[in-house]
């Protein structure tokens, strides 16, 4: 690795972008005093990381960006570029040329790049970490700084000694594992003391919780069993109420009947009125005709006599007509007298049934109003309570905060305890720094090579492993198939032999023989032949039906079978007795034979026992097979003989020329051709089953060989895991580290600063405590309160609930006392109709007796004043006899009337009985009906002031199957329950799930950050063995190589290098002491300023020889010798022929070992240029 070039604009003078390469050797930087010749080694400070502008000769960052001159604007970014050489692959990155990129803007915004890849400045600092070239590493030594070297603190020459021994990056790591642990023992303190102040209260509020949800479930069930209760109730209710209303109904019905019929008797009496009046005018005009007849004949026999008489009489009827009248007019005064008394009575009750229904509506508001008042105060106390429950909830959770507090306090004390205990302890306590073998590092180096060989090896197996997997899953796929195949063709060959044993296909007579095992019987004809492949379709269609003809023995066997067959109904056969079948075969000639398309005859053509001959020539001697339609119809045509033409395909052409053809619908069905498959099913089993078996073996051995392959990776595995944990355990512990005193200083500081915080936690949760238990006084000064006006509200709606009943029943007795009040209304309404009736009847009736009277005084004026007259007294008999006898009849009539009057007023009079019962029943159940709705009311409210469910959304509620003695005994068990409970915290349920959710999450936690802590801790450890393994070792070698570096550059002499703290070489100084010729050996600080720059540049050549850097630059670091110094200084760098060296200087021994010089020049002010010169010999400068 080596750095190729820098390139630069913008920053401080170079203003415009330059380049500088750089080559192998070492290359010199001149140029007088203020060119810019050191802006170049800060550019390479700048953009490998450095971040002080102090460092930089700046007062803030923005200064390395160019800021003007007189001539020029400033710019507003400065970027440098570094191109590094990696194809050594010193740094970790896969790529053979890195170009490093910084940027800064002048708004102070920064930007690094790693090839065009935007990074940060912490990938550049890890990417060159331990390669010597960091900004604190001993390659890049800035102008004045190499005294400093010698003459800075001991302790801080430890960065070059520490970037020399490569362990910047474990102490990184080690600073960040220890900012990690801090971090995560901070988090455990916190996390503690959280578990700790939950677990305070995780117990009370399960119990809290658990007597929260029973009294949820209970209430539930209360509800539930509550709201059945009350549709219950009110389903009884509406059922006596649908009762009620029939009965009602009914009732009204039957009134409208009854009224019906007192109207069609009002209406039938006042027509019998009418014609008994009229009958009563028409007898008193015969009286007064029979009366006038009688009177003429008297007048007639003696005149003078009967006239007196007739006048006697007259003033009699008129006095008994007067006094009739009389009677009549003092009947109809007192109708009147009572007529006017109903009337008042009458508006007496509509006057009452005014105020009886303002005062039922009087009472229905003042109902009203207690009821709304009633709602009112309901919610007022469930409001109360309500509050009651949030405050007792807010005092709940006052108490569970002040157990939290208690509980914080308590674990407070015990942190104190412990960190006043640790206290004590860490005034005594001082780390031992331990020893670690020197054979660490060439232990490591060996288990890398182990670990490298394992890998090889394991990277081998894995390959063979894949392959034999994936030969294993080919394999695994063909055995699958070849056991699906198997599978396929056995099912297949089992399902025909089942149809072959079953005789599927065949007619049920054909399956009845087979099946019974008649003697004599052979067997089917399908069975007994063997057809070739091919032949199958053209034998079996040539056969047709006769394939389930049945061969056997004799006539005799056929003869038993057909009457088994009839005797059990088990339909018709064929049969072919052996012993009388006749063969019927045809002799083909030559031209036949040689016929294109013939095949043979069917008989030919299948394979058969020889005792059968007679029966298959029988059945196919006939029978010519020709391999297409085309050629059997040619052939059919050219032979005779009565032969059949049968195709492959099993088109038929009959000696008669018919031709069949066409395609089957069903090929299983296909008799032959079952047994040709059974066959081929059966070859094919076999060859599979081998198939499947040479797989089968081929797996196994397969498998065998990934098992083989498994344990061999396993193994290799567990090796690998080994010699990467021992290997990592190598790396780790190849120094050891201890803890110095200004931890301890720190931890004591962070002790103190946590003592204090726990004090002020202390002082704080006990103000709280006492804040709270206040707040909690005062919640219960105001539970007392509200309990005690809940307690009087409840009282004052005990109370408004009586009111409510007796506003209820009051109604109830108004409604009932207007309804008596209607009904007695009606029944004068009737009275009055009937008196009018009857004042109707007197007017008619004085009318009449006004109307006679008037006529007998007209007679009695008309008989004084009258002669006697002509009328033969023989006449007047006669008519006076009709008269009698029409009186008579008028008068029968009359009394038949009379009855019938009597009878129906009796008849109305019962009707008028039976209304007002029927009323009363009417007005009873209307009553029992109000009171029921009122009650139905009451149960509904029930639902939505206890429940807050309307009677629609309560139905959902409702079960199918309920007993409400049960649920009635039932609900008072849970009530009891209920308030056995007592005060109930509902907000517990889900702060018991909240907190025990957290609880765990904190307690997954606590696990985690102690693992983690475990982790962290082991990490530190390891890293603390592997630094101080490798400080250790380059600390030795630059010791070394210090005292030789110094004899060589001094011409003699001696020096060291001591640790002032041997047993903390990690933490204590290094002190330099050093010994030039001719001089005792003294302290660095004693020595002049040559001989310290000498001995600072002999260190800093022993650090290169001990741990080489790719590149160096040093800015003047050579000013302060001598020549001869210098001389030395220059010569010596040559011996160092791995490291570029880029010098700046003034020095001219320097220069003339250089192979490349750089000018740098400013040929306008404050812009500086670059010039090069490749040097091949050397030349001379004076």
């Amino acid at each position: 690795m080596y750095f190729k070039r820098i390139d630069m604009h913008g920053f401080k003078s170079f203003a415009e972008p330059v380049s500088i390469e750089f080559n192998h050797g070492i290359t010199c930087i001149v140029g007088p005093n203020g060119s810019g010749k050191s802006n170049i080694s800060d550019a390479l400070r700048w953009v490998l990381g450095e971040q002080s502008p102090k460092t930089l000769r700046g007062g803030k960052m923005e200064d390395v960006i160019f800021a003007g001159t007189a001539n020029r604007k400033s710019r507003g970014m400065a970027e440098v570029v570094l191109v590094i050489d990696n194809s050594t692959g010193i740094l970790p990155i896969d790529y053979s040329e890195v170009a490093i990129t910084r940027r800064v803007f002048r708004s102070g915004e920064s930007e690094y790049y790693i090839n065009n890849n935007q990074c940060r400045l912490k990938d550049i600092r890890e990417l060159i970490m331990d390669t010597g070239i960091g900004v604190d590493g001993y390659s890049l030594i800035g102008q004045g700084k190499i005294a400093d070297i010698v003459s800075s603190k001991t302790e801080s020459r430890r960065e070059i000694f520490e970037e020399a021994a490569g362990i910047v990056k474990y102490r990184s790591k080690k600073a960040e594992a220890e900012r990690k642990l801090e971090a995560a023992n901070s988090n455990l303190d916190r996390v503690n003391d959280i578990v700790g102040e939950i677990e305070g209260r995780i117990e009370g509020l399960k119990e809290d919780s658990e007597k929260a949800a029973e009294y949820l479930t209970l209430r539930d069930r209360y509800k539930e069993l509550e709201i059945n209760i009350t549709l219950k109730n009110i389903e009884n209710l509406e059922l006596k109420n649908e009762y009620l209303k029939d009965d009602i109904t009914e009732l009204a019905e039957s009134i409208d009947n009854l009224k019906e019929e007192r109207v069609q008797l009002d209406r039938e009496l006042a027509e019998s009125r009418t014609k008994s009046e009229a009958l009563e005018a028409l007898n008193n005009e015969a009286r007064n005709k029979l009366v006038k007849s009688i009177e003429e004949i008297n007048l007639l026999v003696n005149e003078g006599k009967l006239k007196e008489e007739r006048l006697a009489s007259m003033e009699k009827d008129e006095a008994r007509l007067n006094s009739e009248l009389e009677g009549l007019e003092q009947k109809q005064e007192k109708e009147q007298q009572n007529l006017q008394q109903l009337i008042k009575t009458k508006n007496d009750i509509d006057r009452k049934a005014a105020e009886l229904n303002e005062q039922l509506r009087e009472k229905i508001d003042s109902y009203s109003k207690l009821i709304s008042e009633q709602t009112a105060a309901s919610a007022k106390i469930d409001n109360d309570k309500n509050s009651l429950f949030k405050i007792h909830s807010h005092i709940s959770a006052k108490k569970s905060e002040i157990n939290s507090l208690e509980n914080l306090k308590n674990t407070l004390q015990r942190r104190k305890e412990l960190l006043l205990s640790e206290k004590d302890s860490a005034e005594n306590h001082n780390d031992d720094i331990l020893a670690e073998q020197r054979e660490a590092i060439s232990a490591r180096d060996r288990l890398q090579v182990q670990f490298t060989n394992i890998q090889e090896e394991s990277k081998r197996v894995k390959e063979t492993y894949q392959s034999a997997v994936l030969e294993e899953k080919e394999l695994t796929k063909k055995t699958e198939d070849i056991r699906i195949a198997i599978g396929q063709l056995s099912a297949r060959k089992k399902t025909i032999e089942e149809m072959e044993s079953n005789y599927e296909g065949y007619n049920y007579a054909v399956k009845y023989v087979m099946r019974n095992s008649f003697r004599g019987v052979h067997g089917v004809v399908a069975d007994l032949i063997d057809v070739p492949k091919g032949y199958e379709v053209a034998i079996e269609t040539a056969l047709g039906a006769s394939m389930q003809n049945i061969v056997c023995q004799s006539d005799e066997d056929a003869q038993n079978i057909i009457k088994a067959l009839k005797a059990n109904k088990a339909g018709r056969l064929t049969l072919l007795p052996i012993g009388s079948i006749r063969s019927n075969v045809y002799n083909p000639d030559s031209s036949l034979k040689n016929a294109s398309g013939f095949q043979g005859l069917g008989v030919d053509c299948i394979e058969f026992d020889t005792k059968y001959k007679n029966v298959m020539e029988y059945l196919l001697g006939r029978v010519v097979i020709v391999d297409t339609l085309q050629n059997a119809v040619r052939l059919s045509k050219q032979v005779s003989g009565g032969l059949r033409f049968v195709t492959l395909e099993g088109e038929v052409i009959n000696s008669g020329g018919a031709i069949t053809g066409g395609t089957f619908k069903n090929s299983t069905a296909n008799l032959l051709e079952r047994k040709t498959e059974v066959t081929a099913l059966q070859e094919k089993l076999q060859r599979a089953v081998k198939e499947r078996d040479k797989l089968t073996e081929e797996l196994s051995q397969v498998k065998d060989k990934i098992v083989n392959y498994s344990t061999v990776m396993q193994k290799l595995e567990k090796q690998l895991r080994e010699t990467e944990l021992e290997l990592l355990s190598s790396e780790n512990r190849i120094s050891l580290f201890d803890g110095n005193i200004k931890d301890l200083a720190e931890g004591e500081n962070k002790r103190q600063r946590e003592l204090d915080s726990i004090q002020s936690e202390q002082n704080s949760a006990e103000s709280m405590i006492e804040k709270l238990n206040e707040e909690i006084e005062a919640g219960m000064d105001q539970i007392k309160a509200l309990e005690a006006e809940i307690d009087n509200q409840m009282a004052e709606l005990e109370q408004r609930k009586n009111k409510v009943e007796e506003g209820n029943e009051s109604i109830t007795r108004a409604r009932i006392d207007v309804n008596a009040c209607e009904s007695e209304k009606a029944n004068v309404d009737a009275l009055v109709g009937r008196i009018n009736l009857s004042l109707k009847e007197i007017n008619e009736d004085v009318q009449v007796r006004v109307l006679s009277l008037q006529k007998l005084r007209e007679d009695r004026e008309c008989l004084v004043n009258a002669a006697t007259n002509g009328i033969s007294i023989k006449e007047k008999e006669e008519a006076r006899t009709a008269l009698e006898n029409y009186i008579e009849e008028i008068s029968q009539e009359r009394g038949e009337l009379a009855k019938l009057l009597n009878d129906k007023s009796g008849a109305r009079d019962s009707i008028e009985e039976k209304v007002n019962s029927c009323q009363t029943q009417k007005y009873e159940l209307e009553i029992k009906k109000a009171k029921n709705e009122t009650q139905l009311d009451s149960y509904k409210n029930k639902l939505w002031d206890e429940f807050e469910v309307s009677y629609l959304q309560a139905i959902e509620f409702k079960k199918k199957e309920f007993n409400m003695n049960e649920a009635v005994k039932s609900s008072r068990e849970i009530k009891t329950k209920i308030k056995s409970l007592g005060e109930v915290n509902i907000g517990a349920i889900k702060e018991y799930e909240t907190v025990s959710e957290r609880y765990e999450f904190l307690s997954g936690q606590r696990a985690d950050i102690l693992g983690a802590m475990n982790s962290l801790k082991q990490i530190i450890d390891d890293m603390d063995k592997t630094i101080r393994i490798k400080f250790k070792e380059t600390f030795d070698m630059i010791v070394v190589n210090f005292e030789k570096v110094f004899q060589e550059l001094f011409g003699g002499g001696q020096a060291m290098l001591r640790l002032e703290d041997e047993i903390r070489p990690l933490d204590c100084g290094i002190e330099i002491i050093a010994q030039p010729p001719g001089k005792k050996l003294q302290n660095i600080n004693l020595m002049s300023g040559g001989e310290k720059t000498m001995t600072a540049i002999a260190l800093m050549f022993a650090v290169l020889k001990a741990k080489p850097t790719p590149f160096c630059i040093l800015d003047e670091v050579e000013a302060a010798l001598d020549d001869a110094n210098i001389e030395r200084f220059a010569g010596y760098l040559r011996n160092f022929d791995n490291i570029q060296f880029a010098l700046v200087t003034h020095q001219k021994a320097t220069m003339e070992h250089a192979d490349v010089l750089y000018g740098v020049t400013m040929p306008e002010q404050g812009i500086s240029r670059v010039l090069s010169l490749k040097l091949g010999d050397k030349i001379d400068l004076n």
